[in-house]
């Protein structure tokens, strides 16, 4: 796993997202999104299903603003990892919340379980973590440090910070929020694309094809 550090000011997540709610901005507002409107405990179908993620998924189809951030994003911190190469990405992160007293993802899991493991394993996609709020051990990802290895622990993060992973391989999950801070976050997905492959799989919430032009795009 890498730690990357980037400018909360160039790359303005959290204030972008605030808005989007119709929230006070600059003002800590994304953690207390559990004051707002509360949820019986998710599981893993209904994971995806707040009005956090309803208004998120579309204002990001309507405001041109994020995909500004992200692509310019991509292109500064996350393409100079692979030589600059150009690199194949998630287009429209999965967008998460971890609300006080739920989860964010409703199990354990590793990525490459909704995916065929052959296109897994030749694609070998890295998974970045990128939370728009401080984390802690309650509201973030916790994951093992090898394949099935068991030793789950927590990935410490602060805004303007972002987890390079293998998410693909790794079993990760979360636990329940007893720290009354919610988590804001979006996880993505990427590979060099000299190693990109069609797959005919589709992702699970969206069944958005994998394939360039559907669920990933280029830079």
């Amino acid at each position: 796993m890498n730690k990357l550090q980037y400018s909360t000011e160039k790359y303005y997540f959290s204030p972008l997202v605030e808005s989007w709610f119709q929230l006070p901005v600059n003002a800590g507002s994304l953690y207390k999104l559990h004051h707002l409107k509360k949820y019986k405990v998710f599981s893993r179908e209904k994971d995806q299903s707040s009005d956090w993620h309803k208004i998120f998924y579309k204002k990001i189809r309507e405001d041109a603003a994020f995909f500004n951030v992200y692509e310019n994003f991509l292109r500064d911190i996350i393409k100079p990892r692979y030589n600059n190469e150009e690199i194949v990405y998630q287009r429209i992160p999965t967008f998460r919340v971890h609300l006080a007293e739920n989860l964010a993802v409703g199990e354990y899991h590793k990525d490459k379980q909704y995916r065929k493991k052959e296109w897994a394993e030749a694609v070998k996609e890295t998974n970045y973590f990128l939370p728009f709020t401080d984390t802690n051990q309650s509201n973030t990802i916790w994951s093992e440090s090898e394949e099935d290895k068991g030793d789950f622990s927590p990935m410490i993060l602060k805004y303007g910070e972002c987890m390079e992973w293998d998410g693909s391989n790794l079993t990760h999950g979360n636990k329940l929020n007893d720290s009354n801070q919610t988590r804001v976050s979006v996880d993505f997905r990427v590979m060099p694309r000299s190693v990109y492959v069609d797959s005919e799989g589709t992702s699970i919430n969206t069944k958005i094809a994998f394939k360039i032009g559907g669920y990933y795009e280029v830079i």
